[in-house]
């Protein structure tokens, strides 16, 4: 299984730009990596979706600089880099229920 990720990065936009803070990002981006998880998506396939999905909210952080959601991105840009750069990652997203 393939994760869409237009559709993925819809569905995370949307929630990014109503959170409230770092928390909420937090938890709007493991909730999406739980379900890819959940979808029994390959390790190395979800790995290589959040390298790609920290690139895009990066991006948009500094496209959108100035404006409320321009953090919400950046702290989403800033919690996947702390998954991306942990080795063993999906072990402890799966025991955070």
């Amino acid at each position: 299984m393939k994760i869409d990720f237009d559709y993925e990065v819809s569905e995370l936009t949307g929630d990014l730009k109503s959170a409230d803070g770092y928390l909420d990002c937090e938890t709007i981006v493991l909730a999406n990596v739980k379900r890819q998880l959940h979808n029994k998506i390959a390790v190395h396939s979800i790995e290589s979706y959040l390298k790609q999905l920290q690139k895009y909210f990066e991006d948009k952080s500094v496209i959108n600089k100035g404006s409320e959601v321009s953090i919400n991105y950046t702290y989403a840009a800033g919690f996947l880099k702390t998954i991306n750069d942990t080795p063993y990652w999906h072990h402890w997203v799966k025991t955070t229920d």
